[in-house]
């Protein structure tokens, strides 16, 4: 990484007026328009709007593959030594579903009453975007160095494995800063939950119904197990931007039988979000522990745990005075905005820029609870906000080398 030390400044300039505030909205309008549904689908049309974009920009443009038909395209401008910064959006959406279910055509871009819609609008096109103008602009700029990437990955969707996860494995994350674009109606996310999801089995001596003394119920057992999962985690450490957690969720529950007997099998699948500041590993071990609590072995109760779908994911946060966290600050001085921030409570391929030790900020126009619905939608103010601040924030981070702290993780 590139050594970044001294002091940042205490003076920001007002921003010049947007020259095509409109810019946005029409880069938006040609990412809706080009399908990228996932699964189901493939992010091709997606990635080549990002290329024709950029490419007449300067950028140098390639694409990485983990399975052909699923791009990676990153686009890259060098100008010489100094902070490299990475801007990073997904390029897939979630599948529209019933065409009835949404007011017009998902792909085609409605500006209604100051909200565009369209699928992937809020999550994460527009966020997408708003990148690409602002890497647009950053080109024509000449008072920053160092190296600028924007990626649009794949497969955000489904589990990141053919798009962030394998530019992970490829080295291709590592940087001294990034911002991943995610819904958070414009304000900066230093944080982010991970999660840990496990797949518990309860085996217990099923009976008949009309002689329950004679056996256990599984399902019952699981009701104790629940009980207790949900008091060890009354125990753990709590965390004020994320108020609602740490809190089970059983998203599924299954046990075969008839209603004439009691259940002698039962298999939940639980997610516990992990906190800032926690570690996956003794979020997980509380599933064992609520197992041991509850399992019966003289009486044939038996709890089995395993991680469900790989376990889930580390947490992650960023000093909340890292440097890139400042030059958002000094963009919302810059273009006479309340700065603030925000605790993202979704998951995002921040995730791996974690794991890269790169630190990360998750950015982005839109309302997290628009995402994944139909007449999904993004306020043009925000598209527009959006833009101007990444391209302060960058041209703020990569413009003097020297003057920042290493990136760390806290």
């Amino acid at each position: 990484m590139h050594d970044l030390t001294q002091d940042r400044p205490t003076t920001v300039s007002a921003a010049a007026p947007d020259p095509d505030p409109d810019e946005v909205l029409r880069v938006c309008a040609d990412l809706i328009a080009a399908p990228s549904e996932n699964p189901g689908g493939d992010e091709e049309a997606a990635a080549a709007v990002v290329e024709r974009y950029l490419g007449s920009s300067g950028f140098h443009i390639r694409r990485v593959y983990a399975r052909p038909g699923r791009p990676n395209v990153l686009a890259t401008l060098d100008r010489g030594p100094g902070p490299r910064l990475i801007l990073q959006a997904h390029l897939d959406t979630k599948p529209a579903g019933p065409p009835a279910a949404w007011s017009g055509d998902p792909f085609t871009a409605r500006v209604t009453d100051g909200l565009m819609y369209g699928l992937g609008a809020c999550d994460t096109k527009g966020g997408l975007a708003a990148m690409l103008v602002a890497a647009d602009r950053l080109a024509r700029r000449s008072d920053w160095q160092g190296q600028l990437e924007v990626q649009g990955v794949a497969d955000e969707e489904d589990g990141s494995a053919l798009g962030a996860e394998f530019l992970l494995a490829e080295g291709l994350l590592i940087a001294d800063a990034a911002v991943v674009s995610e819904p958070t109606g414009a304000l900066p996310s230093p944080a982010q939950l991970g999660n840990a999801w496990a797949e518990v089995t309860i085996r217990t001596p099923g009976a008949h119904a009309g002689t329950p003394w004679k056996g256990i119920d599984a399902v019952e057992v699981a009701r104790r197990y629940v009980a207790v999962l949900e008091r060890l985690l009354r125990e753990m450490p709590t965390d004020p931007a994320f108020p609602h957690h740490p809190r089970l969720n059983v998203g599924h529950l299954m046990a075969p039988g008839h209603p004439g007997t009691l259940s002698s099998s039962c298999m939940l699948r639980c997610d516990i979000r992990v906190l800032p500041h926690q570690r996956h590993a003794t979020v997980m071990d509380l599933y064992d522990r609520a197992a041991r609590e509850v399992a019966d072995p003289p009486a044939g109760v038996s709890l089995h745990v395993g991680p469900y779908q790989g376990g889930g994911c580390e947490s992650h946060a960023i000093a909340v005075d890292h440097p890139l966290l400042l030059a958002f600050d000094a963009a919302a001085q810059a273009l006479g905005v309340p700065s603030g921030r925000c605790s993202f409570a979704g998951g995002s391929d921040a995730r791996y820029f974690a794991r890269a030790g790169t630190p990360a900020v998750v950015h982005g126009p839109g309302d997290l609870d628009r995402a994944h619905a139909p007449d999904e939608f993004v306020p043009i103010s925000e598209l527009r906000l959006a833009a101007r601040q990444i391209e302060l924030v960058a041209a703020d981070f990569l413009q003097s080398p020297g003057r920042y702290p290493p990136g760390r993780q806290i």
